[in-house]
C-alpha cells in the first residue's frame, strides 16, 4: 500500500534517524514511491522495495512489502525476514509479533524472540508488555530488557517520557527512573492505573480508565487525592496545574480532588473565567486570587485556553475588544476590532482597523509596525505581511532583523541549540541560522525541517544541515 506525500514522509521520518555522525541512516523514497535505506552520504544499504516502514528507537525498522512485515537492523541488515510472521508492532522499542494463528511474541530490538504466548504463556499488550508464566511476573523495558521478576500479579505498567515507569499491582504501584532503577518509590494502592503525567515539583498523576479512578501522588509517592471521575486524559498544564479532560471539558483539581469545569481563559485555580452558558453577553464569574465577581455586557472565548499572562481578550458589546484581567477590569482603555491572546513572548497580534495589524506588549504599548497582517512563525520571530504574499521577518522588538522579504509560509525552530529559519522566495527555500541572521543555504524548491536534522524538498530530495545533498529523487 503507497501513501507517499510529502507531509506522511515528513511525518514518518521524524524518528527515522536516531544516530549521530556518518554511521546514521534514514529511508527515503524514489520516484516509483518505493521505499530504501541510505546512510548520511546517500550511499545505499538496501534496495529501493519498501511500502513504509517504522523506526525501532536506534536499533532498527519494521518494514513492510505487498503487506509481508520484516525487520532491519539500523545499517539495514535484515533481521526478520519478510512474511515469517503475520504482523510486526511496535511496543515502547521493542517489537509484538503476529503468527498466522494470532498467537503473540515479544521480540526485543534486535529482533531476537523474547517469550511467546502459549497454553503456559500469556503476553500481556499494556504500555510495557508483560509476560506471565505459571506463578511469575515480568515486566519489559527499554529494548527488551527485563524490569521486574515477581510473584505478585502486575496489572498494568507503562513508561512516559521515555524515562519514567510505572508498574500497577493490586495493593501498590511502584514507580521507576530508568536513570537509577535503583530508586523505587511506593505507592500504598492498587489497581489497573497507568502512569499519566510526571512533574519535578508536584509529583505523578495516575488513571484507572476501568474504575474511573485519578490518583494524585507527589514526588516521595504519598497520596494526595484518589477520586472517581471520569477523563480521557489528565496531566500537569505548563504551570503544574492539575488538569482533566472529558470530551470538550476541561477540569482543574485542588489538592483535595476537588475538580472544577472551566470553560473559557484560566491561568490556575486562584484565576480563572467561567463564562455564562446561557446568555452570551453574561453574566460570567471572573475568579481572582479566589474572589468572585460577576461581568457584564462582554462576549468570551468559548472553548478553555491555558494562558500564562494575567490579562486576555474579551468583546465588550457595541464597542469592540479590550483586554481584561482575572479581577473583572480592563487592564487598558484601548478598543480594537481585533485582538488575539499574549503568547509566550509577551506580545499580541491586533488591529484597530481592517488591514492594519500590529503587535503590542502587556502594558497596551505599540511594538511593532503597521501590518496588512502579522503571523507568529516560531521562537522570538514574526511575519509582517507589507501585502497580501509578500512579508517580512520582526523579531519581539518589532524590528526587521532580515534585509529581504519572502513569500508563502515560513517558520523558525530550534534544533540542537541552534535556532533556524526556512522562508521562501520566488520559488526557492533558503535556510538561515537565525542566531548569525545568515543564509545556510538554498534550493529552488521548497523545503521542509525533519526532526532529526534534515531537511526534504517538495520534489523528494534531501539535504544536511549544512545544505549537502544526501538523496536525490
Amino acid at each position: 500500500m503507497k501513501k507517499i506525500v510529502i507531509g506522511i514522509l515528513a511525518l514518518l521520518l521524524l524518528t527515522g534517524c536516531s544516530n549521530n555522525g556518518s554511521d546514521q541512516t534514514l529511508f527515503v523514497a524514489n520516484k516509483k514511491d518505493q521505499y530504501g535505506l541510505v546512510d548520511i552520504n546517500g550511499n545505499k544499504k538496501t534496495k529501493f522495495i519498501y511500502d513504509r516502514y517504522e523506526p525501532i528507537l536506534k536499533d532498527g525498522y519494521i518494514v513492510v512489502k505487498d503487506d509481508k512485515y520484516g525487520y532491519l537492523s539500523y545499517e539495514g541488515k535484515e533481521l526478520i525476514k519478510l512474511g515469517k510472521y503475520k504482523k510486526l508492532e511496535s511496543i515502547s522499542n521493542m517489537i509484538v509479533a503476529y503468527d498466522k494463528d494470532d498467537n503473540i511474541a515479544i521480540l526485543n530490538s534486535f529482533g531476537e524472540e523474547l517469550y511467546k504466548s502459549d497454553e503456559k504463556t500469556e503476553i500481556i499488550l499494556s504500555g510495557l508488555p508483560i509476560v506471565h508464566q505459571g506463578k511469575k511476573y515480568l515486566v519489559f523495558y527499554d529494548t527488551g530488557k527485563v524490569l521486574i521478576k515477581s510473584k505478585d500479579e502486575i496489572l498494568n505498567a507503562n513508561v512516559i517520557k521515555d524515562n519514567y515507569i510505572a508498574v500497577a499491582y493490586k495493593n501498590s504501584i511502584k514507580i521507576y527512573n530508568q536513570e537509577n532503577l535503583n530508586h523505587e518509590i511506593n505507592i500504598k494502592t492498587g489497581g489497573k492505573f497507568q502512569l499519566m503525567s510526571q512533574s519535578e515539583n508536584s509529583g505523578y498523576l495516575f488513571y484507572d480508565r476501568e474504575s474511573q479512578e485519578a490518583l494524585f501522588c507527589n514526588e516521595k509517592g504519598k497520596i494526595i487525592f484518589n477520586v472517581n471521575i471520569e477523563l480521557d486524559d489528565l496531566y500537569f498544564d505548563q504551570d503544574d496545574n492539575i488538569t482533566g479532560v472529558k470530551n470538550q471539558t476541561t477540569y482543574l483539581f485542588d489538592k483535595e480532588g476537588n475538580a472544577t469545569a472551566i470553560n473559557s481563559y484560566y491561568n490556575n485555580l486562584e484565576n480563572y473565567v467561567i463564562k455564562n452558558q446561557e446568555m452570551i453577553y453574561g453574566p460570567h464569574k471572573f475568579v481572582y486570587n479566589g474572589k468572585e465577581t460577576d461581568i457584564s455586557d462582554i462576549q468570551l472565548d468559548p472553548m478553555a485556553s491555558y494562558i500564562g499572562s494575567k490579562i486576555f481578550p474579551v468583546y465588550v458589546r457595541s464597542k469592540g475588544y479590550m483586554y481584561y484581567r482575572y479581577d473583572g477590569k480592563p487592564a487598558f482603555k484601548t478598543l480594537f476590532t481585533s485582538a488575539e491572546i499574549f503568547d509566550q513572548n509577551g506580545l499580541a497580534v491586533v488591529s484597530k482597523k481592517d488591514d492594519k495589524y500590529y503587535l503590542i506588549n502587556q502594558k497596551g504599548k505599540k511594538i511593532s509596525k503597521t501590518y496588512s497582517r502579522i503571523s507568529y512563525i516560531g521562537e522570538k520571530y514574526y511575519a509582517g505581511f507589507i501585502s497580501d504574499s509578500k512579508y517580512e521577518i520582526i523579531d519581539t522588538e518589532g524590528k526587521k532583523v532580515i534585509d529581504d522579504n519572502f513569500m508563502d509560509d515560513g517558520i523558525v525552530f530550534t534544533y540542537s541549540d541552534n535556532v533556524y529559519g526556512i522562508f521562501n522566495k520566488s520559488g526557492s527555500s533558503y535556510v538561515y541560522d537565525m542566531n548569525e541572521l545568515e543564509v545556510i543555504f538554498f534550493v529552488e524548491d521548497k523545503l521542509e525541517f525533519v526532526d532529526n536534522g534534515y531537511f526534504i524538498s517538495e520534489h523528494g530530495n534531501y539535504y544536511t544541515l549544512d545544505g549537502e545533498e544526501i538523496y536525490k529523487r
